[in-house]
């Protein structure tokens, strides 16, 4: 199945990632193509749980299929002919990750993953991976905008 991902290191522990992650709610502040996003069965988010989306004109209800927090979070979208799975892997980064410098020590590194499927599906992946890499990366800034939205830590004097 095509799949298309991204990854990134987050300005933020992995506890604060997970939480930026599962705020789907939030995604209409942080995400230029996100209309709506609601979690109509809490916001503890664990298989079969459901998530109300509206990108654009589409309207998608997406199921989670797996939560394991705070490493991992999939949630599938299904139509006549496709489905889109998008995987969100977190861990501590390491000095092996792209970009990563001394001040990463304890961030957060992401990947997102979409990955199509079904006929229809395999069919958008081929003749649109810019459109579906653009979907990965726009997810990728909505997630990336709320971690950066967290408040810091004081800092304790010593």
């Amino acid at each position: 199945m095509p799949a298309f991902e991204c990854a990134e290191i987050l300005p933020c522990t992995p506890d604060a990632a997970w939480a930026a992650v599962v705020d789907f709610p939030g995604r209409k502040i942080h995400g230029a193509c996100y209309r709506r996003a609601e979690l109509p069965d809490g916001n503890a988010l664990s298989p079969g749980h459901r998530i109300e989306l509206q990108i654009g004109r589409d309207r998608f209800t997406s199921i989670v299929t797996g939560a394991q927090k705070p490493a991992s979070l999939s949630h599938r979208a299904a139509g006549p002919g496709f489905w889109v799975e998008f995987t969100y892997r977190l861990r501590q980064c390491r000095d092996g990750d792209a970009g990563y410098t001394s001040d990463d020590l304890g961030c957060a590194h992401l990947t997102v993953q979409a990955e199509y499927g079904g006929w229809l599906g395999s069919i958008i992946a081929k003749l649109r991976p810019r459109a579906c890499r653009h979907y990965v990366a726009e997810e990728m800034s909505a997630i990336v905008s709320a971690a950066e939205s967290v408040p810091a830590e004081p800092v304790a004097d010593a």
